[in-house]
């Protein structure tokens, strides 16, 4: 396989054999109106039968709250997260937090960033889809951790990253509100007109693939919180100040020439494209630069190296490989989802397993000494119990069975053939099939 990546270079590649892909489009998209879930919408979400969506519960200086995210979800889960409630949409399931007050009702609902994709990922954003679009402005893809503020009943603000509120993004994130006058001043302005402000935590620890040198946040977005509506942040350089804000430029007018820059561009991750769909409703995507998915290893080389593709799906970077593959080739997109859903079942069936053998080592009183001499060989979940005991969350340890499963090429396909005897695959290259 020769060292590529489908728009590198050559920016015609991205349109190469364009095909209008609404035959692809299995669900109904209209995005006319931006839905914004409830709390119960959220918990209906989750508690789906295999779903890709889950509530975390926190209790921060006395209050209870639930932040609400997704693991390996797929374009399906955001659009019809519900299948008997069509209207119901999954994109604000991305960090989105209910603090509750002490009585038990609804403080505030405070939105992240929504879930948006990758030019040619999903049917939503490819580029027969978007290339018409009004191109509002550009900005770069920071390399960082996304980054917000919430308020508690008490007035105290605090930063959360995605996850959460115990981690060490939500600490720096937190030491920067309380060490610099100018993020504070803004955050706090923000929460009291009901406005989300959105950033990037960066910091020379927190290192993804580009490296900065001190930790700061990046100003990416402004959303009204009622509403869900993006504001303009050039409105706001009175308030914002000397807080640093993510570059944007709005002076493409069309995508061909953006996606002509950007495959030039080195030390880069990518752009953030904000545009106005037909409807007049904000639509986002994103592109990645060739630079920066070969510095992080993404090649669409490894479509068919079954092993590199899950290692892809359980490190969370299998968007960045369906974006970079061409709206035409279906074929390709629907054998990667397949195999996410491969991954996502195996998890959760594997996740059920270790709890299963965890809930033998709880009836014993949790007495190690007599598991052990019961199940040490007996069980092949018995480290993973142990891990469990120690803290670790057994999603963590089916994912980490799920690699060792998918270590090398032949193993991972003889694994998923046995999941899934549709799957077809390609003869390996036999210098670098176990590569």
């Amino acid at each position: 396989w020769g060292q590529r990546i489908y728009f590198h270079s050559k920016f015609e590649l991205y349109k190469m054999k364009i095909f209008n892909y609404s035959q692809f489009i299995k669900e109904s998209t209209d995005l006319s109106s931006h839905y914004l879930p409830t709390y119960e919408d959220c918990v209906e979400m989750c508690s789906k039968e295999d779903s890709a969506f889950y509530e975390s519960k926190f209790v921060v200086d006395g209050y209870n709250i639930s932040v609400f995210n997704y693991r390996l979800a797929q374009y399906k889960d955001f659009v019809t997260p519900l299948e008997n409630r069509s209207e119901v949409k999954a994109y604000e399931m991305r960090g989105l937090t209910f603090v509750f007050n002490n009585d038990g009702s609804i403080f505030n609902r405070f939105l992240l960033l929504e879930k948006f994709f990758n030019l040619n990922q999903v049917p939503e954003s490819m580029y027969s889809i978007v290339k018409d679009y009004k191109i509002k402005f550009v900005n770069n893809k920071e390399d960082g951790s996304i980054a917000s503020y919430i308020q508690l009943p008490n007035g105290k603000v605090i930063g959360k990253s995605k996850m959460g509120f115990d981690n060490e993004q939500a600490n720096g994130i937190n030491r920067i509100y309380k060490t610099r006058t100018d993020v504070k001043e803004f955050v706090d302005w923000c929460l009291e007109n009901d406005i989300i402000s959105i950033f990037e935590y960066v910091s020379p620890a927190n290192r993804i693939v580009l490296r900065y040198l001190e930790e700061d946040l990046i100003l990416l977005r402004m959303r009204n919180n009622s509403t869900g509506k993006h504001l303009d942040i050039k409105d706001y350089l009175d308030k914002i100040g000397t807080i640093r804000i993510a570059p944007f430029e709005d002076d493409f007018k069309d995508l061909d020439s953006l996606v002509e820059v950007t495959a030039t561009q080195v030390d880069k991750e990518g752009v953030i494209v904000q545009t106005e769909d037909q409807y007049g409703k904000d639509f986002f995507f994103k592109i990645k630069t060739p630079w920066y998915c070969e510095r992080h290893g993404l090649l669409t080389n490894d479509l068919y190296r079954e092993h590199i593709i899950v290692g892809y799906i359980l490190d969370d970077k299998i968007d960045d490989i369906l974006g970079q593959v061409p709206e035409d080739e279906k074929e390709a997109h629907e054998r990667i989802n397949k195999i996410i859903s491969i991954i996502k079942k195996s998890i959760d069936e594997k996740v059920e397993d270790i709890k299963k053998s965890y809930q033998i080592f709880l009836d014993m009183n949790s007495d190690r000494k007599e598991y052990a001499l019961k199940y040490y060989k007996k069980d092949p979940n018995f480290g993973y119990v142990m891990q469990m005991v120690k803290g670790i969350d057994p999603y963590n340890l089916a994912k980490d069975w799920i690699r060792d499963q998918n270590a090398r090429l032949l193993m991972s396909r003889d694994w998923l053939k046995k999941k899934d005897p549709t799957l077809f695959f390609q003869e390996p290259d036999p210098e670098n099939e176990d590569n």
